[in-house]
């Protein structure tokens, strides 16, 4: 074997150990460096070398000592990512509204807002609301350029993205739109990926329970005139796409929310709130429910109710082909989780196994409404903390 072969090998295995690492660091939180040396069977003075290399980049600092062992002997040193070594944006692009959140480099969200826009007719005309909103968060929050590591971008709809195309999507009626070609004018690395895959991505980065492998992340939209739902999937903790990039693409009728209120109408009199919308439904969103929900509001419970009965039983089909161990149900209604999660769960319990069902958790994503943003700048996270392969 030459010398060029042995050096390349040996950065490689040089890279590999510094992103495992970088990796365990940002996984606990705080780690000592005698638990990386047994984590990683590499030796301490290894592992000296490469938190020294880190901290020169300042992308980990020193945290504090730790405690010493029943043994005694010198108090390990303790590691932590620089939250400030750099940031990543995620933006959720919906029909005439954009949600973003700004993250740092631990995963910890900094800012978050909707913001209310004409989304556009054309990819130029999207292209350029994504840029001007982009500009405007970086301005907003005076964030150094050369310290944002990408922008995630999650859709609704078919996305390929490894090219960065949207095959189709809600937001603008062109197909195989290539979007990323259109963002090449930013400084930094973009990653376009479909809404519910980002959520799922989401919950890797935010979720305190690190052993949930196979779980399904269920998008749930639905209001007066609009109602979808989509489904990310991970297995053994990756992301599964399909072979066309439609994977937990069901496209299921789902009823709106002016029709389920119609189905319930002549029970409005028994709510103090609902009583006052029996001739206008038009006027009741899904926030309106879940504002009256909190109230204590029973009919406003029953129709959440209803909701959650209908995704469990549209979900059930892909519970019992998956088996995962968790679903959890993001967006909007994930914010009345004691009403919503309960209803699901029955209705899973009433079409699959219950073997399949008694090992099912359901619960809800913490994000609610920036779920999909979280996820969008999870996506870079993601792939910055990946582990470099040999091919």
């Amino acid at each position: 074997m030459n010398d060029k072969i042995l050096s390349f090998h040996a950065r490689v295995v040089k890279d590999i150990n510094e992103q495992l690492v970088l990796r365990l660091i940002h996984e606990h939180e705080v780690i000592s460096s005698s638990d990386l040396a047994k984590i990683t069977g590499m030796r301490p003075s290894t592992i000296f070398n490469i938190l020294k290399e880190l901290s020169a980049k300042s992308l980990v600092s020193f945290y504090g000592k730790g405690n010493s062992t029943e043994k005694g002997g010198k108090k390990p040193y303790i590691w932590a990512l620089n939250k400030e070594a750099a940031y990543v944006i995620g933006l959720d692009v919906e029909v005439n509204e954009i949600s973003y959140v700004v993250m740092d480099f631990s995963g910890g969200i900094i800012a978050k807002k909707i913001v209310k826009l004409q989304t556009g007719l054309t990819l130029d005309d999207l292209a350029q609301n994504i840029i001007k909103v982009v500009d405007g968060i970086i301005e907003k929050y005076n964030i150094d350029r050369d310290k944002i590591l990408g922008l995630g971008i999650a859709f609704a709809g078919v996305v390929d993205y490894k090219n960065g195309i949207v095959i189709m999507s809600s937001v603008i009626p062109e197909m195989n739109f290539p979007l990323l070609e259109k963002l090449n004018c930013l400084p930094f690395p973009v990653l376009i990926e479909n809404n519910a895959n980002a959520a799922a991505i989401g919950l890797k980065w935010s979720g305190k329970d690190k052993s949930i492998n196979n779980y399904i992340m269920v998008l749930v939209e639905i209001d007066k005139n609009v109602s979808g739902l989509g489904i990310g999937i991970v297995i053994d903790g990756e992301l599964y796409h399909g072979a066309s990039f439609c994977a937990g693409e069901l496209y299921p009728h789902l009823p709106t929310l002016k029709e389920i209120l119609t189905s319930v109408r002549n029970r409005f009199f028994e709510s103090p709130i609902l009583s006052n919308y029996v001739s206008s439904l038009e006027s009741v969103d899904i926030e309106f429910l879940i504002e009256a929900a909190h109230q204590g509001d029973e009919i406003a419970k029953l129709v959440l109710s209803m909701i959650g009965n209908i995704v469990g039983q549209t979900i059930a089909p892909a519970v019992g082909l998956l088996n995962p161990d968790t679903l959890i149900v993001a967006g909007v209604i994930s914010e009345v989780e004691d009403v919503v999660v309960d209803s699901i769960k029955k209705a899973i319990e009433m079409s699959v196994l219950s073997l399949a069902s008694d090992a099912l958790t359901v619960t809800a994503d913490k994000y609610h409404h920036y779920s999909v943003a979280v996820g969008a700048a999870a996506l870079i996270l993601e792939d910055y903390f990946r582990l470099p392969t040999v091919k």
